[in-house]
């Protein structure tokens, strides 16, 4: 097993994202705009809160499998960082820069980890839905990086 952001989650998630936003109090405004009129910015990533089972009938069918997972506790290693670093498959990746749901950091500590076989696009050119915004573009030259046909300066 790995340790850090590779280690273990330590226990249930219990709904995680959502206790924390109730944590802010008054601090979360979800009804914050951009500019007047516009609107709600809710940032709130790739969340999934224990109400939407019951809010979004697509995901009624789901609730109980959200429940068992938020419940979970023996979770085992999310990555084996020793594993990861020993492998031997080319891989390569856009990476925001300023990506609102990803730290680059995080992005930029993986592909460390990776070594040489990692090949990252650092660009501000996309934003974290580049592959859905241009997929061919996008999966071309990720293509052609893992490949080594295509050296992206980051």
């Amino acid at each position: 097993g790995g340790g850090g952001e590779c280690g273990r989650l330590g226990g249930p998630s219990g709904w995680a994202a959502e206790r924390v936003q109730a944590s802010l109090g008054e601090g979360w405004d979800y009804t914050t705009r951009l500019e007047p009129g516009s609107p709600p910015v809710q940032l709130t990533g790739e969340m999934v809160y224990s109400w939407m089972g019951d809010d979004y009938a697509w995901l009624r069918p789901l609730k109980p499998a959200a429940e068992l997972l938020a419940a979970k506790e023996d979770w085992g290693p999310l990555y084996d960082a020793v594993a990861l670093g020993r492998g031997g498959a080319k891989v390569a990746a856009l990476v925001s820069f300023e990506d609102i749901y990803v730290e680059r950091a995080f992005s930029e500590a993986t592909g460390a980890l990776l070594g040489d076989r990692a090949s990252l696009w650092i660009t501000n050119e996309f934003q974290h839905s580049g592959l859905r915004d241009q997929p061919a573009l996008v999966f071309d030259r990720l293509l052609a990086m893992s490949k080594g046909e295509l050296a992206i300066p980051s």
